[in-house]
C-alpha cells in the first residue's frame, strides 16, 4: 500500500514544512492540474449568484489553498499530540456532552459539514465528549488511504462505523450511552430516503438518516460549527439542534441542520468543500417537468 507510506512520510514532516509544500501544491492543483475547477466555479456561482467575477476568482483561489492545507493537516494529525490538538482546535458549548466524575454519561448526536478541517473535528470531538464516540464514515477507494484515515480518526478512541452498518451498531449498543458523529451534507444515493429543501439558492437533497437516528436513539442532537481562526487553528462551537428528544419532527430537524449549515458556509465560504459534486440529484418535480417537456416536444413533431 504505497499510499499509506506516502502519507506516513508527509505526516512525519513538521507542520511548517508541510505548509510550504501546500503552497506549491495549491497552485498546481488549481492552475496546472485544474482539479475540478469547473465544478468549484459552478458551485460558487450557483450558491452565491449575487457576487462578482472578482469575488468568485478570489474565493476559488482561497478554497484551493485551504483545501490543500486541510489535506496536509489531516496527514499531520496522524502523529499530533493531544496537547497540540487541543491548542489548535479550541471548543465552546460542549458541556451537554461532558460528564463530571460519578455522573452518568451524556449521549448525543453531533452533525456537521465538510467545512474547514472536518478530520481534526472527529479527533477533537472524541477528546471532548465523555461518552465513547462513534464516527460515521465512508470508506475510501484506495486501501492505503483508507487505512491511514482509519488510524488517524480513531487515534483518541473513536470507533469508526460505515453508513451501511450504523443501524446494526446502534441497536447493538442501545443500552450504552454513546455519541454519534457524522457529516450529513453529502449528496444522498438514489436509493436513500431524502428530504428536499432549498440550500444555498438551490433545491437540494439531504438524506434523512440523522433524523431517523435521533428518533431511534432518543438522543439530543447538536451541530458542530467549525470556524477557521488562522492557518492551523480552529474553533468549534457546539450548537443545540434538538435538546429534547421527540420535540421536533424529522423534517424540522433536517431543516434546522440545513439552516445552521448555510449560516456556517456563508460566514466562511472559502472553507467549504466546493469540489464535491453536491448537487448531483435533480429534484423530483424537475424530473417530472423535464419528462412532460420531452413528451410535449415529441408529440409536436410529425
Amino acid at each position: 500500500m504505497p499510499t499509506y507510506w506516502l502519507y506516513r512520510s508527509i505526516a512525519a514532516l513538521p507542520l511548517s514544512w508541510s505548509y510550504k509544500l501546500a503552497d506549491i501544491l495549491a497552485w498546481l492543483t488549481e492552475f496546472v492540474f485544474k482539479y475540478r475547477v469547473e465544478t468549484v466555479e459552478k458551485n460558487l456561482r450557483n450558491a452565491f449568484p449575487e457576487e462578482s467575477d472578482e469575488w468568485y476568482a478570489q474565493t476559488r483561489h482561497r478554497f484551493y489553498q485551504q483545501f490543500v492545507d486541510v489535506t496536509v493537516e489531516t496527514m499531520y494529525a496522524w502523529r499530533m499530540s493531544r496537547t497540540e490538538l487541543e491548542r489548535r482546535m479550541t471548543i465552546s458549548g460542549w458541556d451537554p456532552l461532558i460528564s463530571s466524575e460519578g455522573e452518568s454519561l451524556k449521549p448525543g448526536i453531533i452533525l456537521s459539514i465538510h467545512h474547514t478541517n472536518w478530520e481534526w473535528l472527529t479527533q477533537r470531538a472524541s477528546l471532548a465528549a465523555t461518552a465513547p464516540l462513534d464516527g460515521v464514515y465512508k470508506p475510501l477507494h484506495d486501501r492505503g488511504a483508507d487505512r491511514f484515515a482509519l488510524e488517524s480518526r480513531s487515534k483518541w478512541g473513536a470507533t469508526l462505523i460505515t453508513m451501511k452498518t450504523i443501524s446494526k451498531h446502534v441497536l447493538k449498543n442501545r443500552r450504552r450511552p454513546r455519541v454519534l458523529a457524522l457529516l450529513a451534507d453529502q449528496s444522498p444515493g438514489k436509493r436513500e430516503s431524502v428530504h428536499w429543501t432549498e440550500f444555498l439558492h438551490q433545491p437540494t437533497a439531504f438524506f434523512t438518516g440523522p433524523a431517523v437516528l435521533a428518533r431511534l436513539t432518543r438522543y439530543p442532537v447538536y451541530f458542530a460549527r467549525t470556524q477557521r481562526i488562522s492557518r492551523g487553528h480552529y474553533h468549534v462551537e457546539l450548537i443545540p439542534i434538538c435538546e429534547t428528544p421527540g420535540s421536533m419532527s424529522e423534517a424540522e430537524l433536517i431543516e434546522r441542520y440545513v439552516e445552521l449549515s448555510e449560516e456556517t458556509i456563508r460566514n466562511q465560504p472559502e472553507s467549504y468543500l466546493w469540489s464535491n459534486r453536491r448537487w448531483k440529484l435533480a429534484p423530483p418535480y424537475a424530473t417530472r417537468d423535464m419528462s412532460s417537456a420531452d413528451l410535449s416536444d415529441t408529440q409536436s413533431k410529425p
